[in-house]
């Protein structure tokens, strides 16, 4: 499990810190709220606990977790400090901005990111349709075009000054978290963010 250093509550989990149940058992916590997850870019501002159709969560009630899930994709914690958000982000999520339209209901001089293990750019392998969309953060070796999904939001939080802590865990190459790229695995880790 990886603890954020700047924001209270928002945790990561690997694939030995157990089912969701048993993770947010042991906090104590008995309510949460989950997302059906489609590599969109919609956000939704939530005040009680559901599995809602988005790739983003955000809520201002204590005591109200979001739980974002990934197994490659990007699982990115935030919070300004009255209000925190769970979003999940792909290539697609990142291609349509959905990490600029969650953040856009925030105040970004108070503003703090926490993004998890996710599928690095050793690994992530994509082809030319998806490198398109990505010119600058592309890494080309042995004939092979690689995306770096970390320099993609590094260079957007980086251009607003926005403070963030970023895993250097590669989902596919770290077998301490599970990889849909690498065996097609139902499982998933958790990123848990709450007030």
């Amino acid at each position: 499990m990886i603890k954020s250093k700047s924001i209270s509550n928002a945790i990561f989990t690997n694939c030995e810190d157990g089912s969701i149940s048993e993770i947010l058992k042991n906090f104590k916590i008995k309510e949460y709220s989950e997302m059906h997850q489609t590599h969109s870019d919609k956000f939704l501002i939530i005040k009680q606990s559901g599995i809602y159709k988005a790739d983003a969560l955000i809520t201002n009630e204590k005591n109200l977790p979001l739980i974002v899930k990934t197994a490659d994709c990007m699982p990115i914690l935030v919070s300004d400090d009255i209000n925190v958000s769970a979003i999940h982000a792909g290539w697609r999520g990142l291609q349509k901005k959905i990490l600029e339209k969650t953040l856009s209901s925030f105040n970004k001089p108070t503003l703090k990111v926490f993004i998890g293990p996710h599928a690095q750019k050793c690994c992530y392998e994509v082809k030319n349709d998806v490198a398109f969309y990505f010119k600058k953060f592309i890494v080309k070796r042995e004939g092979k075009i690689f995306l770096n999904m970390t320099g993609v939001v590094q260079n957007y939080l980086n251009t607003f000054k926005i403070k963030y802590e970023i895993s250097d865990d590669c989902t596919i190459c770290n077998p301490d978290y599970f990889s849909y790229r690498e065996n097609k695995t139902p499982n998933r880790q958790f990123g848990i963010i709450w007030i």
